[in-house]
């Protein structure tokens, strides 16, 4: 079994890691965040459209 103090994933002193080619080229992400919010209001406009189709297919 390894000392966990000498292994690289446990030290405190982590080498410093450069990031990928795509986090440097796409900074932001603003076409995902409308892509999740046109979702979640196709998802709630489908919910709504399957309770009212339950609510007047009851007997009320």
């Amino acid at each position: 079994m390894e000392n966990q103090f000498t292994t690289p994933e446990h030290s405190q002193d982590k080498p410093e890691e450069k990031l990928p080619d795509v986090a440097v080229e796409e900074k932001d992400d603003a076409p995902a965040g409308r892509n999740i919010k046109r979702t979640l209001i196709i998802a709630v406009c489908v919910l709504i459209v399957f309770y009212l189709i339950y609510y007047f297919m009851s007997d009320h």
